[in-house]
Protein backbone atom coordinates (compact mmCIF):
# COMPACT_ATOMS: atom_id res chain seq x y z
CA UNK A 1 0.00 0.00 0.00
CA UNK A 2 1.10 3.24 -0.67
CA UNK A 3 1.22 5.34 1.94
CA UNK A 4 0.63 9.38 1.40
CA UNK A 5 3.10 11.27 2.96
CA UNK A 6 0.53 13.62 4.70
CA UNK A 7 -2.59 12.84 5.59
CA UNK A 8 -4.88 15.69 6.47
CA UNK A 9 -3.95 19.13 4.84
CA UNK A 10 -7.69 20.18 4.73
CA UNK A 11 -8.72 23.26 3.20
CA UNK A 12 -10.56 25.67 5.47
CA UNK A 13 -13.68 26.26 5.27
CA UNK A 14 -16.31 29.06 3.44
CA UNK A 15 -18.59 28.83 5.93
CA UNK A 16 -21.87 31.50 7.18
CA UNK A 17 -23.39 31.57 10.48
CA UNK A 18 -20.57 30.73 12.76
CA UNK A 19 -18.17 28.88 10.78
CA UNK A 20 -15.03 30.31 9.23
CA UNK A 21 -15.22 31.53 5.44
CA UNK A 22 -11.62 30.51 3.33
CA UNK A 23 -9.27 32.79 2.17
CA UNK A 24 -6.26 32.50 0.59
CA UNK A 25 -3.56 34.97 2.02
CA UNK A 26 -1.29 36.89 -0.84
CA UNK A 27 1.72 34.57 -1.57
CA UNK A 28 0.68 31.91 0.87
CA UNK A 29 1.55 28.58 -1.03
CA UNK A 30 -0.89 25.79 -2.23
CA UNK A 31 -0.46 22.25 -1.89
CA UNK A 32 -1.37 19.69 -4.40
CA UNK A 33 -4.02 18.25 -2.03
CA UNK A 34 -5.62 21.92 -1.47
CA UNK A 35 -5.93 22.36 -5.13
CA UNK A 36 -8.22 19.38 -5.14
CA UNK A 37 -9.92 20.63 -2.90
CA UNK A 38 -10.31 24.04 -4.04
CA UNK A 39 -11.38 22.97 -7.25
CA UNK A 40 -14.19 21.03 -5.28
CA UNK A 41 -15.34 24.26 -2.79
CA UNK A 42 -15.33 26.04 -6.26
CA UNK A 43 -17.68 23.83 -8.31
CA UNK A 44 -20.00 23.66 -5.57
CA UNK A 45 -20.44 27.27 -5.43
CA UNK A 46 -18.61 28.09 -1.90
CA UNK A 47 -21.19 26.06 0.08
CA UNK A 48 -20.71 24.81 3.49
CA UNK A 49 -18.96 21.42 3.94
CA UNK A 50 -20.86 18.83 6.57
CA UNK A 51 -19.06 18.41 9.33
CA UNK A 52 -18.03 14.76 9.91
CA UNK A 53 -16.03 12.89 12.78
CA UNK A 54 -14.21 9.80 12.96
CA UNK A 55 -12.81 8.56 16.30
CA UNK A 56 -10.25 6.09 16.72
CA UNK A 57 -9.91 4.10 19.78
CA UNK A 58 -6.66 2.48 20.82
CA UNK A 59 -6.89 0.69 23.98
CA UNK A 60 -3.90 0.94 26.24
CA UNK A 61 -1.54 2.48 23.70
CA UNK A 62 1.19 4.08 25.39
CA UNK A 63 2.41 8.05 23.30
CA UNK A 64 6.27 6.92 23.62
CA UNK A 65 5.77 3.34 21.98
CA UNK A 66 4.43 5.27 18.77
CA UNK A 67 6.92 7.58 18.46
CA UNK A 68 10.16 5.06 19.24
CA UNK A 69 9.07 2.15 16.59
CA UNK A 70 8.11 2.79 12.82
CA UNK A 71 4.17 3.86 13.04
CA UNK A 72 4.69 6.38 10.04
CA UNK A 73 0.90 6.59 10.09
CA UNK A 74 0.25 8.00 13.55
CA UNK A 75 3.40 9.56 13.96
CA UNK A 76 2.48 11.76 10.46
CA UNK A 77 -0.79 12.30 11.93
CA UNK A 78 0.71 13.87 14.97
CA UNK A 79 2.74 16.08 13.53
CA UNK A 80 -0.03 17.50 11.69
CA UNK A 81 -2.45 18.32 14.49
CA UNK A 82 -3.10 19.28 17.80
CA UNK A 83 -1.44 16.74 19.75
CA UNK A 84 -1.42 16.23 23.85
CA UNK A 85 1.47 13.61 24.72
CA UNK A 86 0.76 14.35 28.20
CA UNK A 87 -3.33 13.77 28.35
CA UNK A 88 -4.80 12.36 31.60
CA UNK A 89 -6.71 9.46 32.61
CA UNK A 90 -8.10 9.73 36.06
CA UNK A 91 -7.57 7.20 38.82
CA UNK A 92 -8.05 4.47 38.94
CA UNK A 93 -7.09 3.68 35.33
CA UNK A 94 -8.94 1.35 34.48
CA UNK A 95 -10.54 0.98 30.81
CA UNK A 96 -13.76 1.75 32.05
CA UNK A 97 -12.87 4.83 33.33
CA UNK A 98 -10.76 6.06 31.01
CA UNK A 99 -13.36 5.45 27.58
CA UNK A 100 -16.16 6.75 30.15
CA UNK A 101 -14.12 10.01 30.22
CA UNK A 102 -13.86 9.93 26.56
CA UNK A 103 -17.35 9.62 25.92
CA UNK A 104 -19.48 11.18 28.68
CA UNK A 105 -17.51 14.45 29.01
CA UNK A 106 -17.43 13.90 32.66
CA UNK A 107 -14.99 12.32 35.44
CA UNK A 108 -15.29 9.45 37.31
CA UNK A 109 -17.07 10.98 40.72
CA UNK A 110 -20.14 11.38 38.45
CA UNK A 111 -20.09 8.17 35.51
CA UNK A 112 -19.11 6.10 38.40
CA UNK A 113 -17.46 3.72 35.77
CA UNK A 114 -14.40 2.95 38.41
CA UNK A 115 -14.03 -0.95 37.34
CA UNK A 116 -14.17 -2.85 34.70
CA UNK A 117 -17.46 -4.65 36.04
CA UNK A 118 -18.82 -1.06 35.21
CA UNK A 119 -20.79 -1.44 38.84
CA UNK A 120 -22.75 1.19 39.74
CA UNK A 121 -21.98 3.33 36.79
CA UNK A 122 -24.22 5.88 35.82
CA UNK A 123 -24.79 6.45 32.09
CA UNK A 124 -28.13 7.98 32.46
CA UNK A 125 -27.21 10.77 34.13
CA UNK A 126 -24.11 11.16 32.27
CA UNK A 127 -24.69 9.15 28.87
CA UNK A 128 -22.04 9.54 25.41
CA UNK A 129 -21.53 12.21 23.34
CA UNK A 130 -23.74 9.95 20.85
CA UNK A 131 -26.85 11.43 22.76
CA UNK A 132 -26.14 14.93 22.64
CA UNK A 133 -25.72 14.24 18.48
CA UNK A 134 -29.01 12.35 18.46
CA UNK A 135 -30.89 14.73 20.33
CA UNK A 136 -29.71 17.94 18.41
CA UNK A 137 -29.03 16.57 15.04
CA UNK A 138 -31.15 13.53 14.63
CA UNK A 139 -31.10 12.97 10.64
CA UNK A 140 -26.96 11.84 11.16
CA UNK A 141 -25.61 8.38 10.67
CA UNK A 142 -23.37 7.70 13.69
CA UNK A 143 -21.94 4.23 14.40
CA UNK A 144 -20.17 2.48 17.31
CA UNK A 145 -17.84 -0.40 16.54
CA UNK A 146 -15.70 -1.88 19.24
CA UNK A 147 -13.24 -4.94 20.04
CA UNK A 148 -13.75 -4.47 23.61
CA UNK A 149 -17.52 -4.94 23.93
CA UNK A 150 -18.05 -3.56 27.32
CA UNK A 151 -17.69 0.04 25.47
CA UNK A 152 -21.39 -0.50 23.70
CA UNK A 153 -22.52 -2.81 26.42
CA UNK A 154 -22.39 -0.31 29.26
CA UNK A 155 -21.72 3.24 28.08
CA UNK A 156 -22.97 3.64 24.29
CA UNK A 157 -26.62 3.23 24.23
CA UNK A 158 -28.20 1.57 21.50
CA UNK A 159 -30.89 4.09 21.22
CA UNK A 160 -28.39 6.91 20.60
CA UNK A 161 -26.38 5.27 17.10
CA UNK A 162 -27.46 3.94 14.07
CA UNK A 163 -24.74 1.27 13.82
CA UNK A 164 -23.77 -0.41 17.28
CA UNK A 165 -21.44 -3.58 16.49
CA UNK A 166 -19.29 -5.66 18.96
CA UNK A 167 -16.36 -7.09 17.20
CA UNK A 168 -14.48 -10.51 17.65
CA UNK A 169 -11.48 -8.99 16.50
CA UNK A 170 -9.38 -6.23 15.66
CA UNK A 171 -9.26 -7.61 12.72
CA UNK A 172 -13.00 -7.25 12.52
CA UNK A 173 -13.44 -4.08 13.66
CA UNK A 174 -11.18 -2.49 10.87
CA UNK A 175 -13.13 -4.46 8.69
CA UNK A 176 -16.38 -3.17 9.61
CA UNK A 177 -14.78 0.56 10.37
CA UNK A 178 -13.39 0.59 6.67
CA UNK A 179 -16.62 -0.67 5.20
CA UNK A 180 -19.11 1.84 7.51
CA UNK A 181 -16.92 4.70 6.35
CA UNK A 182 -16.50 3.53 2.16
CA UNK A 183 -20.13 2.34 1.60
CA UNK A 184 -22.10 4.49 3.87
CA UNK A 185 -23.42 8.21 4.14
CA UNK A 186 -21.86 7.59 7.99
CA UNK A 187 -21.69 11.12 9.93
CA UNK A 188 -19.64 10.28 13.41
CA UNK A 189 -17.76 6.83 13.53
CA UNK A 190 -16.12 5.69 16.77
CA UNK A 191 -13.67 2.25 16.51
CA UNK A 192 -11.93 0.70 19.10
CA UNK A 193 -8.88 -1.56 18.82
CA UNK A 194 -8.00 -3.60 21.66
CA UNK A 195 -5.01 -5.67 20.69
CA UNK A 196 -2.26 -3.26 21.86
CA UNK A 197 -3.69 -3.24 25.42
CA UNK A 198 -3.49 -7.19 25.62
CA UNK A 199 0.41 -6.95 24.49
CA UNK A 200 0.71 -4.24 27.19
CA UNK A 201 -0.25 -6.51 30.04
CA UNK A 202 1.38 -9.73 28.58
CA UNK A 203 4.71 -7.25 28.19
CA UNK A 204 4.60 -4.26 31.01
CA UNK A 205 3.72 -1.74 28.70
CA UNK A 206 7.59 -1.05 28.00
CA UNK A 207 8.77 0.22 24.73
CA UNK A 208 11.51 -2.42 24.80
CA UNK A 209 9.39 -5.38 24.58
CA UNK A 210 9.03 -7.20 21.27
CA UNK A 211 5.76 -8.05 21.28
CA UNK A 212 4.47 -4.37 22.66
CA UNK A 213 6.51 -2.66 19.67
CA UNK A 214 4.49 -5.16 17.49
CA UNK A 215 1.26 -4.22 18.51
CA UNK A 216 1.87 -0.67 18.21
CA UNK A 217 2.90 -0.94 14.71
CA UNK A 218 0.05 -3.33 13.42
CA UNK A 219 -2.32 -0.79 15.06
CA UNK A 220 -0.54 2.07 13.00
CA UNK A 221 -0.81 0.00 9.63
CA UNK A 222 -4.62 -0.22 10.58
CA UNK A 223 -4.81 3.34 11.39
CA UNK A 224 -3.15 3.88 7.83
CA UNK A 225 -5.74 2.10 6.35
CA UNK A 226 -8.83 3.60 7.73
CA UNK A 227 -7.38 7.18 6.64
CA UNK A 228 -6.70 5.78 3.13
CA UNK A 229 -10.23 4.79 2.89
CA UNK A 230 -11.87 7.85 4.57
CA UNK A 231 -10.01 10.02 1.93
CA UNK A 232 -11.14 7.53 -1.10
CA UNK A 233 -14.59 8.40 -0.49
CA UNK A 234 -16.36 10.19 -3.41
CA UNK A 235 -17.43 12.75 -1.70
CA UNK A 236 -14.55 13.37 1.08
CA UNK A 237 -13.21 16.81 -0.98
CA UNK A 238 -17.12 18.47 -0.10
CA UNK A 239 -16.94 17.02 3.70
CA UNK A 240 -15.18 18.58 6.88
CA UNK A 241 -13.88 15.35 8.64
CA UNK A 242 -12.62 16.06 12.84
CA UNK A 243 -10.21 13.17 13.09
CA UNK A 244 -9.78 11.94 16.55
CA UNK A 245 -7.17 9.60 17.92
CA UNK A 246 -7.67 8.49 21.50
CA UNK A 247 -6.40 6.17 24.49
CA UNK A 248 -7.91 5.21 27.61
CA UNK A 249 -4.90 5.10 30.17
CA UNK A 250 -0.89 4.24 29.51
CA UNK A 251 0.81 1.44 31.64
CA UNK A 252 3.97 0.76 33.87
CA UNK A 253 4.02 -2.71 34.20
CA UNK A 254 -0.05 -3.18 34.47
CA UNK A 255 -2.58 0.17 34.95
CA UNK A 256 -5.38 0.68 37.09
CA UNK A 257 -2.93 2.82 39.69
CA UNK A 258 -1.94 5.94 40.55
CA UNK A 259 1.16 6.22 39.02
CA UNK A 260 1.72 9.11 36.34
CA UNK A 261 3.05 6.14 33.68
CA UNK A 262 -0.60 4.57 34.39
CA UNK A 263 -2.60 8.45 33.89
CA UNK A 264 -0.31 9.38 30.71
CA UNK A 265 -2.41 8.84 27.66
CA UNK A 266 -2.40 10.94 24.40
CA UNK A 267 -5.20 12.94 22.24
CA UNK A 268 -4.98 13.89 18.77
CA UNK A 269 -6.85 16.26 16.57
CA UNK A 270 -7.22 16.86 13.38
CA UNK A 271 -9.25 18.81 11.15
CA UNK A 272 -8.81 21.91 8.84
CA UNK A 273 -8.88 24.63 10.92
CA UNK A 274 -6.68 23.16 13.68
CA UNK A 275 -2.82 24.72 13.67
CA UNK A 276 -0.99 21.62 14.48
CA UNK A 277 0.10 21.77 18.11
CA UNK A 278 1.87 19.58 20.40
CA UNK A 279 1.37 19.81 23.92
CA UNK A 280 3.62 17.69 26.23
CA UNK A 281 4.65 19.99 29.39
CA UNK A 282 5.36 17.16 31.88
CA UNK A 283 3.90 17.18 35.35
CA UNK A 284 6.16 18.55 38.42
CA UNK A 285 5.86 17.39 41.84
CA UNK A 286 5.70 18.29 45.68
CA UNK A 287 5.74 16.39 48.67
CA UNK A 288 4.19 17.03 51.93
CA UNK A 289 5.00 15.75 55.08
CA UNK A 290 4.11 15.58 58.61
CA UNK A 291 6.88 15.80 61.83
CA UNK A 292 6.89 11.91 63.29
CA UNK A 293 9.47 10.28 65.72
CA UNK A 294 8.83 6.93 67.23
CA UNK A 295 11.29 4.25 68.62
CA UNK A 296 10.09 1.32 66.66
CA UNK A 297 11.34 -2.39 65.57
CA UNK A 298 13.28 -2.84 62.66
CA UNK A 299 12.20 -5.73 60.75
CA UNK A 300 14.48 -7.63 58.35
CA UNK A 301 15.86 -10.78 57.70
CA UNK A 302 14.53 -13.44 60.35
CA UNK A 303 12.70 -10.65 62.63
CA UNK A 304 9.23 -10.73 62.13
CA UNK A 305 5.90 -10.13 63.80
CA UNK A 306 2.73 -12.48 64.75
CA UNK A 307 -0.69 -11.48 65.77
CA UNK A 308 -2.95 -13.81 67.82
CA UNK A 309 -6.28 -16.20 66.19
CA UNK A 310 -8.54 -12.75 65.81
CA UNK A 311 -12.08 -14.93 65.97
CA UNK A 312 -14.36 -11.88 65.88
CA UNK A 313 -12.91 -11.10 62.18
CA UNK A 314 -14.57 -12.42 59.71
CA UNK A 315 -13.07 -12.80 56.37
CA UNK A 316 -15.95 -14.48 54.88
CA UNK A 317 -17.24 -14.11 51.28
CA UNK A 318 -19.74 -11.91 52.50
CA UNK A 319 -17.85 -9.65 55.42
CA UNK A 320 -16.24 -6.40 55.19
CA UNK A 321 -13.41 -5.42 56.97
CA UNK A 322 -10.57 -2.77 57.07
CA UNK A 323 -6.82 -3.35 57.72
CA UNK A 324 -4.55 -0.31 58.20
CA UNK A 325 -0.77 0.28 59.16
CA UNK A 326 2.15 2.42 58.62
CA UNK A 327 4.78 1.28 56.57
CA UNK A 328 8.33 2.71 55.47
CA UNK A 329 10.39 0.65 53.25
CA UNK A 330 14.11 0.75 53.45
CA UNK A 331 14.11 -2.08 49.87
CA UNK A 332 11.86 -1.84 46.52
CA UNK A 333 13.39 -4.93 45.59
CA UNK A 334 10.61 -8.39 45.33
CA UNK A 335 7.61 -8.38 46.92
CA UNK A 336 8.44 -9.10 50.40
CA UNK A 337 5.07 -9.38 52.77
CA UNK A 338 4.23 -6.18 55.24
CA UNK A 339 1.31 -8.11 56.62
CA UNK A 340 -0.51 -11.40 55.57
CA UNK A 341 -2.33 -14.19 56.41
CA UNK A 342 -1.34 -16.92 53.85
CA UNK A 343 1.21 -18.32 52.09
CA UNK A 344 2.59 -15.86 49.30
CA UNK A 345 3.98 -19.15 47.12
CA UNK A 346 0.37 -18.51 44.49
CA UNK A 347 -1.67 -15.35 44.88
CA UNK A 348 -4.13 -17.37 44.10
CA UNK A 349 -3.94 -19.38 47.87
CA UNK A 350 -6.82 -18.95 50.20
CA UNK A 351 -5.98 -15.43 52.30
CA UNK A 352 -4.68 -12.00 52.37
CA UNK A 353 -0.90 -10.60 51.40
CA UNK A 354 -0.05 -6.87 51.79
CA UNK A 355 3.30 -6.52 49.97
CA UNK A 356 5.75 -4.52 49.13
CA UNK A 357 6.08 -5.44 45.50
CA UNK A 358 9.37 -3.72 43.86
CA UNK A 359 8.55 -0.76 45.97
CA UNK A 360 4.47 -0.12 45.39
CA UNK A 361 2.44 -1.81 47.77
CA UNK A 362 0.04 -4.88 46.17
CA UNK A 363 -2.93 -5.80 48.12
CA UNK A 364 -3.51 -9.56 47.20
CA UNK A 365 -6.71 -11.38 47.96
CA UNK A 366 -7.12 -14.95 46.94
CA UNK A 367 -10.10 -17.74 47.76
CA UNK A 368 -7.87 -20.89 46.64
CA UNK A 369 -9.15 -20.72 42.84
CA UNK A 370 -9.41 -16.53 41.96
CA UNK A 371 -7.61 -13.24 42.62
CA UNK A 372 -7.62 -10.06 43.14
CA UNK A 373 -4.44 -7.53 42.97
CA UNK A 374 -4.52 -3.95 43.63
CA UNK A 375 -1.16 -1.62 43.32
CA UNK A 376 -1.14 1.31 45.16
CA UNK A 377 1.05 3.11 47.45
CA UNK A 378 4.88 4.10 46.18
CA UNK A 379 7.12 3.63 48.93
CA UNK A 380 10.02 4.29 47.35
CA UNK A 381 10.54 7.30 48.96
CA UNK A 382 11.49 6.03 52.48
CA UNK A 383 8.62 8.22 54.11
CA UNK A 384 6.19 6.75 56.31
CA UNK A 385 2.87 5.80 54.81
CA UNK A 386 -0.12 5.43 56.50
CA UNK A 387 -2.20 2.45 54.64
CA UNK A 388 -5.47 1.75 54.69
CA UNK A 389 -6.83 -1.18 52.76
CA UNK A 390 -10.59 -1.31 53.06
CA UNK A 391 -12.49 -4.11 51.85
CA UNK A 392 -16.44 -3.70 51.43
CA UNK A 393 -18.67 -6.65 50.19
CA UNK A 394 -21.73 -4.64 50.10
CA UNK A 395 -19.90 -2.35 47.38
CA UNK A 396 -17.51 -4.95 46.14
CA UNK A 397 -14.14 -3.16 46.26
CA UNK A 398 -11.37 -3.03 47.58
CA UNK A 399 -9.93 0.32 48.36
CA UNK A 400 -6.46 1.39 48.65
CA UNK A 401 -5.78 4.44 50.46
CA UNK A 402 -2.40 6.38 51.66
CA UNK A 403 -2.17 9.41 53.96
CA UNK A 404 -6.14 9.21 53.66
CA UNK A 405 -6.17 9.56 50.14
CA UNK A 406 -7.73 7.19 48.20
CA UNK A 407 -5.05 6.00 45.47
CA UNK A 408 -6.50 2.80 44.10
CA UNK A 409 -9.65 0.80 43.79
CA UNK A 410 -10.42 -2.95 42.70
CA UNK A 411 -13.95 -5.32 41.98
CA UNK A 412 -13.11 -7.79 44.36
CA UNK A 413 -16.56 -9.43 43.65
CA UNK A 414 -15.20 -12.60 41.86
CA UNK A 415 -12.83 -13.71 44.64
CA UNK A 416 -14.70 -15.09 47.78
CA UNK A 417 -13.70 -16.50 51.54
CA UNK A 418 -10.42 -15.09 52.68
CA UNK A 419 -9.92 -17.30 55.66
CA UNK A 420 -6.39 -18.95 55.07
CA UNK A 421 -6.90 -20.89 58.95
CA UNK A 422 -2.89 -19.12 59.24
CA UNK A 423 -3.04 -16.45 62.35
CA UNK A 424 -2.29 -12.74 60.45
CA UNK A 425 1.49 -11.73 60.31
CA UNK A 426 3.54 -9.17 59.69
CA UNK A 427 7.27 -8.78 58.33
CA UNK A 428 6.28 -12.39 56.75
CA UNK A 429 3.64 -14.28 55.24
CA UNK A 430 1.36 -16.43 56.70
CA UNK A 431 3.80 -19.77 56.61
CA UNK A 432 6.66 -17.54 58.22
CA UNK A 433 9.04 -18.72 55.87
CA UNK A 434 8.87 -16.28 52.63
CA UNK A 435 11.93 -14.84 51.34
CA UNK A 436 12.99 -12.53 51.32
CA UNK A 437 12.17 -10.71 54.44
CA UNK A 438 10.47 -6.97 54.55
CA UNK A 439 13.04 -4.75 55.83
CA UNK A 440 12.06 -1.31 57.26
CA UNK A 441 9.36 -0.30 59.64
CA UNK A 442 5.93 -1.27 60.48
CA UNK A 443 3.48 0.59 63.65
CA UNK A 444 -0.15 1.86 64.18
CA UNK A 445 -1.66 -1.24 63.07
CA UNK A 446 -5.05 -1.39 63.20
CA UNK A 447 -7.63 -4.12 62.07
CA UNK A 448 -11.67 -3.12 62.19
CA UNK A 449 -14.33 -5.89 61.45
CA UNK A 450 -16.12 -3.15 59.13
CA UNK A 451 -15.39 -1.45 56.01
CA UNK A 452 -14.21 2.30 57.36
CA UNK A 453 -15.94 5.22 55.10
CA UNK A 454 -13.03 7.42 53.82
CA UNK A 455 -13.65 10.20 56.54
CA UNK A 456 -12.81 8.04 59.48
CA UNK A 457 -9.56 6.98 57.48
CA UNK A 458 -8.89 10.56 56.66
CA UNK A 459 -9.77 11.76 60.08
CA UNK A 460 -7.36 9.22 62.10
CA UNK A 461 -4.70 9.05 58.93
CA UNK A 462 -2.21 11.55 61.03
CA UNK A 463 -2.99 10.72 64.61
CA UNK A 464 -4.15 8.16 67.03
CA UNK A 465 -6.67 6.40 67.28
CA UNK A 466 -8.77 6.98 70.43
CA UNK A 467 -12.28 5.37 72.19
CA UNK A 468 -14.21 8.32 70.34
CA UNK A 469 -13.22 7.07 66.95
CA UNK A 470 -16.49 6.43 65.12
CA UNK A 471 -16.18 2.89 64.39
CA UNK A 472 -14.18 2.12 67.48
CA UNK A 473 -16.81 -0.47 68.50
CA UNK A 474 -15.47 -2.65 65.31
CA UNK A 475 -11.88 -2.51 66.28
CA UNK A 476 -10.16 -5.72 66.39
CA UNK A 477 -6.67 -5.10 67.10
CA UNK A 478 -4.59 -1.74 67.47
CA UNK A 479 -1.24 -1.83 68.44
CA UNK A 480 0.93 1.29 68.04
CA UNK A 481 4.43 -0.09 67.99
CA UNK A 482 6.41 2.72 69.83
CA UNK A 483 7.21 0.59 73.18
CA UNK A 484 10.96 1.39 72.20
CA UNK A 485 12.32 -2.14 73.95
CA UNK A 486 11.13 -5.72 74.08
CA UNK A 487 9.53 -8.06 72.07
CA UNK A 488 5.96 -7.02 71.90
CA UNK A 489 3.82 -4.47 70.15
CA UNK A 490 0.78 -3.64 73.06
CA UNK A 491 -2.30 -3.84 72.47
CA UNK A 492 -3.97 -0.11 72.84
CA UNK A 493 -7.94 0.35 73.30
CA UNK A 494 -8.64 -3.68 72.63
CA UNK A 495 -6.54 -6.22 74.05
CA UNK A 496 -4.96 -8.13 71.29
CA UNK A 497 -1.06 -7.66 70.91
CA UNK A 498 1.21 -8.98 68.58
CA UNK A 499 4.43 -10.55 69.57
CA UNK A 500 7.93 -9.87 67.50
CA UNK A 501 9.29 -13.23 66.63
CA UNK A 502 13.18 -13.82 65.47
CA UNK A 503 14.50 -17.15 63.67
CA UNK A 504 18.56 -17.92 63.39
CA UNK A 505 19.92 -15.99 66.81
CA UNK A 506 18.52 -12.95 64.96
CA UNK A 507 17.90 -9.97 67.91
CA UNK A 508 14.98 -7.67 68.23
CA UNK A 509 16.74 -4.10 67.38
CA UNK A 510 14.49 -0.89 68.13
CA UNK A 511 15.40 2.55 66.91
CA UNK A 512 14.13 6.17 67.22
CA UNK A 513 13.01 7.35 64.16
CA UNK A 514 12.68 11.34 62.99
CA UNK A 515 11.57 10.49 59.32
CA UNK A 516 7.99 11.92 58.57
CA UNK A 517 4.65 10.44 57.59
CA UNK A 518 3.69 11.20 53.35
CA UNK A 519 0.68 13.47 53.84
CA UNK A 520 0.25 13.98 50.64
CA UNK A 521 2.08 14.88 47.06
CA UNK A 522 0.97 17.76 45.33
CA UNK A 523 1.46 17.33 41.73
CA UNK A 524 0.71 20.78 39.02
CA UNK A 525 -0.08 19.44 35.40
CA UNK A 526 0.71 22.63 33.94
CA UNK A 527 -2.70 22.20 32.22
CA UNK A 528 -2.66 19.02 30.59
CA UNK A 529 -5.96 17.64 29.10
CA UNK A 530 -8.58 15.38 30.93
CA UNK A 531 -9.58 12.47 28.57
CA UNK A 532 -12.93 13.95 29.18
CA UNK A 533 -12.18 16.92 27.43
CA UNK A 534 -12.70 15.24 24.29
CA UNK A 535 -16.97 14.78 24.22
CA UNK A 536 -16.49 18.60 24.36
CA UNK A 537 -14.48 19.10 21.54
CA UNK A 538 -16.28 17.15 19.37
CA UNK A 539 -19.69 18.59 20.23
CA UNK A 540 -18.53 22.04 19.12
CA UNK A 541 -17.15 20.61 15.98
CA UNK A 542 -20.19 19.57 15.56
CA UNK A 543 -22.09 22.79 16.72
CA UNK A 544 -23.77 21.18 19.59
CA UNK A 545 -23.46 23.23 22.46
CA UNK A 546 -22.41 20.92 25.33
CA UNK A 547 -24.11 19.75 28.68
CA UNK A 548 -24.46 22.26 31.67
CA UNK A 549 -23.00 19.13 33.96
CA UNK A 550 -19.70 17.94 32.00
CA UNK A 551 -16.71 18.58 33.30
CA UNK A 552 -14.49 18.89 30.37
CA UNK A 553 -14.50 21.54 27.99
CA UNK A 554 -13.30 22.07 24.26
CA UNK A 555 -9.82 21.73 23.58
CA UNK A 556 -10.57 23.75 20.27
CA UNK A 557 -12.10 26.84 19.19
CA UNK A 558 -13.68 25.78 16.27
Amino acid sequence: MKKNKKLFLLPALAVFTGLFMYCKKPGEETTVDQKLDLKSETNSGLTAKPKKVLFIGIDGCVWKAITATNAPNLKTLMDQSYTSTNALAQVPTWSSNGWSALFTGVGVAKHKASDNSFSGSDFVNYPSFFRQIKTSLPALRTASIVTWSSINSFIVATQDVTVKQNSASDNATETRIIQEITTSNTDVAFCHFDDVDHAGHASNYRTTTQMYMDSVKAVDARVGRILTALKARPTYNSEDWLVVVATDHGGDASHGGASYLEQNAFIILNNSAITPQLVNALPTTATESTAHNISTVDFKTNVYGQLPALSNLNLSATSSFTIEFRARATSATSDPVIIGNKNWASGYNKGIIISNRNGVIRANFGDGTNRLDVDGVDLTDQLWHQVAIVVNRSTQKATIYDGGVQVAEGNISAVGDLESGTAFKIGQDGTGNYSPYFTGNISEIRLFKSALPATSISAYSFTALTSSHPQNADLVLYTKGNEATGTTYNGSLVTPKIDILTKNGAAVTWSALTTPIFKRKTTDYHGAPYLYNVAPTILKFLGIAKPAYYDGSTLINF
